[in-house]
């Protein structure tokens, strides 16, 4: 299948989670007992998929020390991230959230740049500074209004989340791509844990998010996983842009689905700006 399609694909997967996200994480107690509850679903639609595309006859392990230090490195960023992502998505409206979700792939383009050899353009710059431009305009509400909180939990969120998505080509050098996909929801479990959570609180998470959160998982490690797939066929300053689509879905959905309908001009073009940012990375 072609990388492109692959890649809308995980856009519109990606933006349903979005979307979803919001609707589950404003009705959560603990959003960390939340995110364990989320990673273990999602650990189990993983091994769902590994054992369906038949990954466990492709299953071999490298005989080297590297590829498990490198390994390491988007298992902890994988962690952090899935510590705070649903702070910021309980904190922040989905249109907004979206717009700072841009910096994820602003980090990971820009290591991508150096660790695979991507050659630096103009386009990169001038799609930097319209998506810094689109950041800016979607925080600029009124004073009283501003939840600076969740605006910074959401950017050290993304940065997290950027460096982990900016290694996984790397890692699918030395792993196919179902157990690779295995590993990056299995091992971040771990760090999401400690220093630990009780039962009663990951069960209350359940039963709050019942259903939802099973779909919630689906959407997460469905875009996921056609976005390494697409990873394999295309370098990665292609493939993060056109992932990155689901910014101006989820702007537009979360318009007409979720009502949000405060500084709806200024959202849309900040959704739209930040696009053309995306596209003029590549």
């Amino acid at each position: 299948m072609n990388w492109f399609f692959l890649a809308i694909g995980s856009a519109l997967n990606f933006s349903a989670l979005s979307l979803l996200s919001r609707l589950v994480s404003v009705k959560s107690k603990n959003p960390r007992a939340m995110s364990f509850v989320f990673n273990l679903t999602a650990i189990a639609m993983s091994l769902i998929i590994f054992f369906a595309v038949e990954g466990h006859k492709k299953f071999v392990l490298p005989n080297r020390v590297e590829p498990y230090l490198f390994l390491s490195i988007p298992v902890l960023f994988y962690g952090l991230f899935e510590r705070l992502r649903f702070y910021a998505t309980k904190a922040l409206e989905a249109s907004h959230l979206t717009i700072v979700n841009n910096v994820s792939l602003l980090v990971a383009v820009t290591i991508a740049f150096f660790l695979y050899s991507e050659k630096l353009t103009l386009n990169y710059f001038i799609g930097f500074l319209l998506i810094i431009t689109a950041l800016l305009l979607v925080s600029l509400d009124k004073i009283s209004v501003i939840n600076w909180k969740g605006v910074m939990i959401g950017v050290i969120a993304n940065v997290m989340l950027g460096i982990g998505w900016a290694l996984d080509k790397k890692m699918l050098g030395y792993f196919n791509t179902e157990t690779y996909n295995l590993f990056a929801w299995l091992f971040p479990l771990i760090i999401l844990y400690l220093p630990s959570l009780s039962f009663s609180e990951i069960k209350k998470e359940f039963k709050l998010s019942s259903w939802k959160i099973v779909l919630l998982a689906f959407f997460n490690v469905a875009g996921y996983f056609l976005n390494l797939k697409a990873l394999i066929l295309a370098d990665a300053t292609r493939v993060f842009p056109v992932a990155q689509t689901s910014t101006i879905f989820t702007v537009i959905f979360g318009i007409i689905l979720l009502k949000e309908k405060k500084f709806l001009i200024r959202k849309i073009f900040a959704g739209v700006i930040a696009v053309i940012g995306v596209y003029l990375l590549v």
